[in-house]
């Protein structure tokens, strides 16, 4: 059994706070661009009808156990990486792990992408001297002074935004809270008649929704088994728990708002942006400014953390042993790359991003992770238990 250094001071925990704590590392990973927008609500969900309730659920609980199955192969083994967990996940043939990595880098470029085109049209939006945004594309202005921003916060601003990043989740979690009560209280008739309306494509709802939306959403694994290094198997159980609850829930409140919006959100042209076109049309302004605030707050938080995070792998890879005194040199050059190569993924707009490239990265980790966790994940796991029973000593439920 590996022994894993980071652990020697840690003590492992299956208590309800410990698998809530790690719980909410998940929540927090898939409040991104496409959720705090509402955008990625509507793609999946609520363009198919009532199920937008229903669906969000089981999409999470089916990936509550791929995380629960994948983090309990980790701990079993003292792992604390995705990078190592998945290649001991494919051994004798490790190099099949290689699977993850293209599936973890399109869908950060893909989630980068989509922020920027997101903040750019909520500057369009907030600051109308902007001229030429639109549902698809933001202004060419909004989006370089984004770019600009991304890359200065990338190089002197990144401990800021980490330590700012759960008071951020904090915030957008308790204004989505009171925008999805305001916005159901305001259209509760309208809310009531999409339950009666015929359901669109039952077929590609399910396979969209529920398998697809589960699928690329194994972007929280990485961050999941790391936060699980302090969790023994009832806290990994518990953790799974709690943010399949956590995650579904809240997917499926959004989807109950948006059902009932969704004729005025059509007709105005709002899919980009629908919760922020929600909170102008309740009567509010506290929240507008509030959401609008929160937002952006998000978007740039989202991007930098995953631009840094990015540069950090190829500075690491390409240039180790460099001078010291170039470092930042380097650093920068590889964001501007990294930023304008998102820049140019953004001029798709932040709907065809959440569709298209989620969508089909959501394809290759259905058959590279879901699939693939579920199955030979199980297998090794029962294995590796009764070939090395004292794993339980140290990761079982005492």
């Amino acid at each position: 059994m590996t022994e894993n250094p980071n652990e020697k001071s840690a003590v492992t925990k299956g208590t309800v706070a410990a698998g809530f704590s790690v719980a909410s590392v998940w929540f927090g990973t898939h409040v991104g661009a496409g959720f705090a927008t509402g955008n990625q609500v509507i793609t999946y969900f609520v363009q198919y009808g009532w199920t937008a309730v229903l669906y969000p659920l089981i999409s999470m609980g089916i990936l509550a156990y791929v995380i629960y199955v994948i983090m309990k192969f980790a701990r079993l083994r003292g792992l604390d990486n995705y990078a190592d967990t998945f290649r001991e996940l494919w051994s004798p043939y490790p190099w099949l792990s290689i699977t993850f990595e293209i599936f973890y880098i399109i869908i950060i470029l893909a989630a980068v992408a989509a922020a920027i085109s997101g903040a750019a049209l909520l500057v369009d939006d907030v600051f109308p001297f902007f001229p030429g945004g639109t549902e698809e594309t933001a202004s060419l202005a909004s989006t370089i002074i984004v770019a600009v921003l991304l890359i200065l916060l990338c190089l002197f601003g990144v401990k800021l935004i980490i330590a700012a990043s759960t008071v951020l989740t904090i915030g957008i979690i308790v204004t989505a809270g009171l925008m999805i009560i305001i916005g159901v209280a305001n259209r509760p008739d309208e809310v009531a008649a999409a339950f009666s309306r015929p359901l669109v494509t039952p077929g590609k709802a399910f396979w969209q929704g529920v398998i697809i939306y589960c699928s690329f959403q194994c972007v929280s694994i990485p961050p999941m088994i790391a936060a699980a290094v302090t969790l023994n198997q009832k806290g990994v159980k518990k953790a799974g728990i709690f943010g399949g609850i956590m995650n579904g829930g809240m997917l499926a409140l959004s989807g109950l708002m948006l059902l009932g919006w969704m004729p005025e959100i059509e007709a105005a042209g709002a899919k980009a942006l629908p919760n922020q076109f929600i909170c102008s049309n309740v009567g509010m302004d506290w929240l507008l400014v509030a959401y609008s605030v929160l937002l952006f707050c998000a978007f740039v938080s989202t991007c930098v953390t995953l631009i840094y995070t990015m540069i950090l792998r190829i500075d690491k890879k390409f240039f180790v042993g460099k001078v010291s005194i170039h470092e930042k040199i380097r650093m920068a050059v590889i964001g501007v790359v990294m930023v304008a190569i998102c820049m140019s993924l953004s001029t798709f707009g932040i709907s065809k991003i959440i569709t298209y490239a989620y969508g089909y990265d959501g394809y290759l980790a259905l058959v590279a992770i879901v699939i693939p966790v579920i199955i030979i994940g199980n297998i090794k796991n029962k294995k590796y238990v009764k070939e090395h029973p004292e794993c339980l000593q140290k990761y079982g439920n005492s």
